[in-house]
C-alpha cells in the first residue's frame, strides 16, 4: 500500500469514527425525549407522588429564595420550620439544582430530569467503552441502565434519580484511579463521587459506594492497594462534600432518623415475588390505569420493586453467565457486583444488610430494595459483555457463546411459549399466595384480571421475546456483520419504551397544568395566607390497610408540602428528617394522622393549637367532630370543611397566658425576624420572674442555630411548651428581641471543603507538570488481570 493510500484509509476510518461518535452522542441526548416522550409535556411529573408532594415544593421554595435574595438556610412553611440547607434532599450545593434559579420550575424541572436520564446512558456508555467493549455493546448497556426499571420507576425521586445517574461515572472513575493511581485520577474519582453525593440521595451514594468497592475489587482482583485506593478517592470526595455533609449531620442528630432500629433499616425489601417483574413488568399492574389498566396489587410499592431492565437484557445476561462467571476479569467483576445487589436488595431475606447494619451511620438508611440499582447495572454489563463477543473476532470461547446463542434461538416461537406457561403457572402460586394488596390498592377479583393471557402484560412481553430470540438468533449467526448488534439495542429502546410511556403516566393528562389543576384557587387559600396563622390539615384513613391521606387528592388539601406552593404555613410536613422536638410536640403523620390513627383526642384539647399558632383546621372527613369554639367558614369544592380557631394565640406570645403586656411580631425574611414586647401597665417590677416579666416564646421550632438578642444583648435560647424558641425578658420597660438562624456546621464544613478542593487541585497539577517534565508519577499498577485490548471499533 502506497504513503497516500494509507493516508486516505486512515482518513475514512478517522470519519467514520467521527460520525460514530456524534451519532451516539445524538442518541444520548435524544433518547430520553423519544423513551420518555409523554412525560415531558407533563414538566417530568406522574400521578401525584412524591415528585409533587415533595420534590417539585423544595424546589420551587429554592427559586422563590434565590430571585428574591433570600438565604437557603430554612423552610418556614411546614412543620414549625425546616432546615432546608441541612436537608440532603434539597440539594443546595449542587449545580443542576441551580437550573431552578434561571428556568421556570416545571421548565427546570423537566429539564433536570432529561439531562439526568442522558447522564446516565452516557454514563454506563463511557464505563463499558473505557472496558473495551465495542460500540454496539456500550450502546446496549447504557441503554438498559439509563432506562431500566430503577431510574424509570423512580422518575417520581427527583434526587434519586439524579443521584443514580452518577453511579456508572463514579464506577469508572474508582475503577481507573484503583488501576493506575495518580493525582488527576485521585480528582476525578473524588469529584465524580462527590457530585453524586451532593445530588441529594445520600443513601443513593452509599449504594455508590458499596457497588463500587465490589466493582473495584472484581477488576484489580482483591488487593489491599485497589481497595486503598478506593478508600482515599472516597475520602476526597468526603473532603469536597463537607459543607453539605456538617450541617446534614447537626440536623441528624435532633431528628428521629437516627434511632430507627433494624427493622427500620429493613424496611421494604426487595420481596422475592417481585422476581418475576424481570420478565413480566407489569404482572402486577401498576398505579395509573392506561394501557396497563389493572391496578397495583403486588408486594410493597411498585416504585421500590421494579428492576426490569428488559427482556434481551435477561437472555443476553444469562448467556454471559452460561460462559462462566469467572472467565475474565469484567465477567467477574459484573457477577460480583449483581449478587451483591440481589443479597443487600433482599433486607430481612438476606445475609447482607445485617454486618452493613453494624457499620457506623448506616441505621439512617432504609428500603434496601433500592439496591436494584446495582442489580440493573450489572445486568448492563453482563448483557453488554455477550454482545461484546457475538460481534468480536473468533476465539474459542465467543465460539462456545455463539453456539449457546444458536441452540437458545433455534426454536424461538416454541421456547416463548414454554418460557410465558412456566410463567404463567408461576403467576397463579403468586397470585393465591399474595394475601390482600396492601393499602386497598386493588382487590382480589381485580387482581385475577392481570392473570388474563389478553392483558397487555401478557402479550406485550410475549411479542418482546419472540422479537428478542428471532433477532438475537441472527446476531449469532451473522458474526461476520457485527454491524447487526446494533439490532437489539433497537428492540431494547422499543422494549424499554413501552415503559416509559405507561410507568406512571397519566392517561388523560395533557399538561403540567392538568397535573396541578387540583390546587385550590377559591378564597379559603387567600384567607389563611393572609391570616398569617398555620393550618392543619386532618386526613386520616378509616383503615390502616387504606392508602395514606397525602396520596389521595392531596393538591385540593395543600397536605405534604404543596402548601408551599399555595404560601399557606402548615402545621404537618412531609420529609425524611423529622425534628425530635416536633415529634414530642405535634406527633403526626405528613397527611394529619396521629399515631393512633384516630385524630379526635387532638382535635378536642384546644391547648396545642393555641401555643403552635394554628388559627385553621381542614376536616377532610364527614364523621369528624369540630374543633371546640371553632368556627365552620368554608366548605371546599371537594366537601372539605374549614373551621376558623379563635384561640390561637399568634406567632409569638408570652409563655403566662395572664400576662398583662403585648408581643408584636415582624418577620425579617424566612431565618430572622424580630420581637417587641410592651408590658402593661408600663411601670413594672425589674424581674424577669416577677408579674412583669417572663418567657417570651414564638410559635417555632428551638432548632439548633437559632440565636437571639434582646435590646443588642445576646441571650440564650431557652426551649418552652414543648420545644418552641422562648426567651426570658424583664418587664419594666419595652424590650426589643432579634432573633436570626443560620446552619449549624455551615461555615467549618465549608472550610474543609475549600481545603480539600485545594488538595486534590494541588495533587492533580502536581501530576500533570511531572508527566510534562516526562517524570512518572504513577505507581506501578497491581499485578493481576488488567482489561482485554479494546476491540476494534465496528
Amino acid at each position: 500500500m502506497t504513503v497516500a493510500g494509507g493516508a486516505k484509509e486512515r482518513a475514512a476510518s478517522g470519519a467514520r469514527t467521527l460520525m460514530l461518535r456524534t451519532a451516539v452522542a445524538a442518541g444520548v441526548v435524544l433518547l430520553p425525549g423519544l423513551v420518555l416522550a409523554p412525560v415531558w409535556p407533563l414538566g417530568g411529573l406522574g400521578p401525584l407522588e412524591d415528585d409533587v408532594l415533595y420534590y417539585l415544593p423544595s424546589r420551587v421554595f429554592f427559586a422563590e429564595c434565590v430571585r428574591s435574595g433570600q438565604p437557603l438556610w430554612l423552610n418556614p412553611w411546614s412543620g414549625l420550620d425546616r432546615p432546608f440547607l441541612a436537608d440532603p434532599q434539597s440539594a443546595v450545593f449542587y449545580p443542576f439544582t441551580w437550573l431552578f434559579a434561571w428556568l421556570p420550575p416545571l421548565k427546570a424541572y423537566a429539564a433536570s430530569l432529561w439531562l439526568h436520564y442522558a447522564l446516565a446512558l452516557g454514563g454506563a456508555y463511557r464505563l463499558l467503552r473505557g472496558m473495551g467493549y465495542r460500540r454496539s455493546a456500550a450502546a446496549f448497556g447504557g441503554i438498559a441502565f439509563g432506562f431500566g426499571g430503577f431510574m424509570l420507576a423512580h422518575r417520581a425521586h427527583f434526587a434519586m434519580q439524579h443521584a443514580a445517574a452518577w453511579t456508572p461515572w463514579v464506577l469508572a472513575a474508582m475503577q481507573r484511579y484503583a488501576q493506575r493511581g495518580g493525582g488527576r485520577d485521585l480528582g476525578l474519582a473524588a469529584v465524580t463521587a462527590a457530585l453524586c453525593c451532593l445530588a441529594g440521595h445520600v443513601q443513593v451514594a452509599a449504594l455508590t459506594a458499596l457497588g463500587s468497592l465490589a466493582f473495584v475489587l472484581g477488576t484489580c482482583g482483591w488487593r489491599r492497594l485497589a481497595a486503598g485506593r478506593w478508600l482515599l478517592g472516597w475520602a476526597g470526595a468526603g473532603g469536597l462534600v463537607a459543607v453539605q455533609l456538617f450541617p446534614s449531620l447537626a440536623y441528624v442528630w435532633v431528628s428521629t432518623r437516627d434511632d430507627r432500629g433494624f427493622a427500620g433499616f429493613v424496611e421494604i425489601g426487595w420481596d422475592p415475588r417481585s422476581a418475576i417483574g424481570l420478565a413480566l413488568p407489569m404482572f402486577y399492574g401498576q398505579r395509573v390505569a392506561n394501557l396497563f389498566a389493572v391496578d397495583y396489587w403486588g408486594p410493597s410499592h411498585q416504585c421500590e420493586q421494579f428492576a426490569y431492565a428488559g427482556i434481551v437484557t435477561l437472555l443476553l445476561a444469562g448467556l454471559t453467565l452460561h460462559g462462566g462467571w469467572r472467565r475474565t476479569e469484567d465477567r467477574r467483576a459484573w457477577s460480583v457486583l449483581a449478587a451483591l445487589a440481589v443479597l443487600t436488595a433482599l433486607g430481612k431475606y438476606g445475609p447482607v444488610c445485617l454486618p452493613l447494619y453494624l457499620l457506623p451511620g448506616a441505621d439512617l438508611f432504609r428500603v434496601p430494595a433500592r439496591a436494584t440499582l446495582l442489580l440493573n447495572l450489572a445486568m448492563a454489563g453482563l448483557a453488554a459483555a455477550a454482545i461484546n463477543d457475538l460481534a468480536s473476532r473468533v476465539n474459542p470461547a465467543r465460539v462456545r457463546l455463539r453456539s449457546a446463542a444458536q441452540r437458545l434461538t433455534a426454536r424461538p416461537l416454541l421456547l416463548a411459549a414454554t418460557l410465558f406457561a412456566g410463567l404463567y403457572a408461576i403467576g397463579g402460586l403468586l397470585y393465591v399466595s399474595a394475601g390482600e394488596p396492601a393499602h386497598g390498592a386493588a382487590s382480589r377479583p381485580d387482581a385475577w384480571t392481570a392473570l388474563g393471557p389478553t392483558q397487555p402484560a401478557w402479550w406485550i412481553p410475549a411479542l418482546v421475546l419472540v422479537s428478542a430470540l428471532t433477532l438475537l438468533g441472527i446476531v449469532a449467526r451473522r458474526w461476520r456483520q457485527p454491524g447487526s448488534a446494533w439490532l437489539l439495542a433497537a428492540l431494547l429502546v422499543v422494549d424499554l419504551g413501552v415503559i416509559g410511556w405507561t410507568l406512571d403516566v397519566p392517561p388523560v393528562a395533557r399538561s403540567a397544568s392538568d397535573l396541578l389543576g387540583d390546587l385550590p384557587r377559591d378564597g379559603w387559600v387567600a384567607r389563611v395566607r393572609e391570616s398569617g396563622q398555620r393550618l392543619w390539615v386532618v386526613s386520616p384513613r378509616d383503615d390502616p390497610r387504606e392508602r395514606p391521606g397525602q396520596y389521595i387528592n392531596p393538591l385540593a388539601k395543600v397536605v405534604a408540602n404543596t402548601n408551599m406552593l399555595v404560601g399557606v404555613q402548615s402545621a404537618t410536613d412531609y420529609g425524611p428528617l423529622q425534628p425530635d422536638a416536633y415529634d414530642r410536640l405535634f406527633p403526626h403523620k405528613p397527611w394529619g394522622e396521629t399515631a393512633e390513627i384516630d385524630p379526635r383526642p387532638r382535635l378536642l384539647d384546644p391547648r396545642w393549637r393555641r401555643v403552635l399558632n394554628i388559627g385553621w383546621v381542614l376536616l377532610c372527613r364527614d364523621d369528624l367532630p369540630p374543633p371546640p369554639a371553632a368556627e365552620l367558614v368554608h366548605t371546599t369544592v371537594a366537601g372539605y370543611r374549614l373551621y376558623r380557631n379563635h384561640d390561637a394565640a399568634g406567632p409569638a406570645f408570652m409563655e403566662d397566658a395572664a400576662h398583662p403586656g403585648i408581643v408584636t411580631y415582624r418577620a425579617r425574611g424566612h431565618a430572622a425576624f424580630a420581637t417587641r414586647v410592651v408590658p402593661w401597665p408600663p411601670a413594672l417590677p425589674e424581674r424577669s420572674d416577677g408579674p412583669g416579666g417572663g418567657r417570651v416564646v414564638v410559635a417555632r421550632l428551638a432548632l439548633p442555630g437559632w440565636s437571639a438578642w434582646v435590646d443588642g444583648r445576646p441571650v440564650p435560647i431557652e426551649a418552652a411548651c414543648g420545644g418552641l424558641l422562648a426567651v426570658r425578658v424583664a418587664g419594666s420597660r419595652p424590650v426589643d428581641i432579634e432573633w436570626r438562624y443560620f446552619p449549624p456546621g455551615l461555615i467549618l464544613g465549608a472550610a474543609v471543603s475549600v481545603l480539600a478542593a485545594l488538595g486534590l487541585l494541588a495533587v492533580s497539577l502536581r501530576g500533570r507538570v511531572a508527566t510534562a517534565r516526562g517524570v512518572s508519577t504513577t505507581p506501578a499498577a497491581p499485578a493481576g488481570p488488567v482489561h482485554p485490548p479494546r476491540a476494534s471499533a465496528p
